[in-house]
C-alpha cells in the first residue's frame, strides 16, 4: 500500500477538494516517538492537517510550518510539510495519557487545549518572505481549528476533516482526511448543500480501513460522477537530517559556545525531535569542527 494524496474539483466548479489517505505513513512517523495512543492520535491527526494545508496553499517545493500551542498536556505541536507531500513532526509530550470520552472517542481536544493558537508559516522560496497566520484555538481537535484558520486567515471558505483509527494494541488502522474549499463559482445553494452532507458524513476511518483510497472521501461526499480527479502525490515522510547535517549547523555556532561544550561535557548530545533518535559528537569530532571553524 502507498499512501497518497488525491486533488479533485467539481465538475459544477463549486468546489477543491483534496484528500489523503497516510495509514502507513501515521504509522511509522508514531513509531520514532514511542506515543501513548493519545499522543499518536494528535500527532496524526496534525500530519494530516499539515499535508492538507500545504496542498491547498502552496506549489512545487514551498513549505509550511504548522504549529499548535494551546497548552494543554500534550505541549506544543509541530509539523513541517511541502506541497510535493513529504512530512515530518512531533508533539512535545508524546505519552500524554487522558481517559477516552464517552463514547470511546481520544480526548484530542482535552490534550491540546484552547488557550492558544494556532500558527501557520509558509516558506515561498528565496524571493518571497516568508507569510505568517494565526488565529486562536478553537477547540483543540485540529480539524476543527484548521477549518476556521482557513477561514479567517486566508480567507477561504473551507472544511477540514483528518482522522487517525487506532486498534487495540495502538497500532493505525487507518489515517486521513479531506479539506473541501469553496471556489468563486459556488452559491449560496452549493455551501448550503455541502453543510448538509458534512453533517451527514460516515466516519473516515469506516471509509479507508476496507480501502485505502482517499478519492473514495470525496466520492463520498459529491458523488463519483460529480467530481473529476484532477492529478495524485505520494505521501511519505522527510529523510532524517544525517549527522553530516548537524556538523553543518553546528559550525554555524559561535566557536566559544562549542568549546565551552567540549570543556564541560566533552561531547554533545543531540536528540532529533522529529525521530526521536540520538546523535553524538564525541570530544574528537569536536575538535574537529572547532579546528575547521577556525581555519577559516
Amino acid at each position: 500500500m502507498t499512501d497518497e494524496l488525491v486533488r479533485a474539483v467539481t465538475k459544477n466548479n463549486a468546489f477543491r477538494a483534496i484528500a489523503v489517505d497516510a495509514t502507513d505513513m501515521i504509522q511509522e512517523i508514531s513509531g520514532y516517538h514511542h506515543a501513548s495512543k493519545l499522543g499518536v492520535t494528535i500527532l496524526g491527526r496534525a500530519l494530516i492537517g499539515g499535508l492538507l494545508l500545504s496542498n491547498a496553499l502552496l506549489k512545487d517545493d514551498d513549505r509550511l510550518v504548522l504549529t499548535i500551542d494551546g497548552n494543554g498536556p500534550a505541549g506544543k505541536i509541530v509539523v513541517e510539510t511541502s506541497a510535493e507531500g513529504q512530512v515530518r513532526g512531533y508533539v512535545s509530550n508524546p505519552e500524554v495519557d487522558l481517559p477516552v470520552q464517552e463514547d470511546g472517542a481520544q480526548s484530542v481536544g482535552a490534550a491540546v487545549g484552547v488557550n492558544g493558537f494556532l500558527t501557520v508559516t509558509k516558506d515561498m522560496g528565496e524571493d518571497m518572505e516568508p507569510f505568517t497566520g494565526q488565529v486562536q484555538l478553537a477547540t483543540g481537535e485540529i480539524g476543527d481549528d484548521l477549518t476556521y484558520y482557513m477561514a479567517k486567515s486566508e480567507q477561504i471558505p473551507s472544511a477540514v476533516a483528518v482522522s487517525v483509527d487506532l486498534d487495540d494494541a495502538g497500532a493505525v488502522v487507518s489515517a486521513g482526511g479531506f479539506i473541501i474549499s469553496a471556489l468563486p463559482d459556488a452559491t449560496d445553494a452549493d455551501l448550503d448543500s455541502l453543510e448538509d452532507k458534512l453533517s451527514h458524513y460516515p466516519a473516515i476511518g469506516s471509509l479507508l480501513k476496507e480501502q485505502h483510497n482517499p478519492m473514495l472521501l470525496i466520492d463520498e461526499l459529491f458523488g463519483a460522477k460529480d467530481v473529476e480527479q484532477v492529478d495524485t502525490t505520494e505521501i511519505t515522510a522527510y529523510p532524517e537530517i544525517s549527522k553530516e547535517r548537524y556538523a553543518q549547523m553546528l559550525k554555524t555556532m559561535p566557536v566559544a559556545e562549542l568549546k565551552d561544550i567540549l570543556a564541560k561535557d566533552h561531547a554533545l548530545n543531540i536528540t532529533d525531535r522529529f525521530t526521536g533518535k540520538e546523535i553524538v559528537f564525541d570530544a574528537t569530532e569536536l575538535e574537529a569542527l572547532i579546528a575547521e571553524i577556525e581555519q577559516k
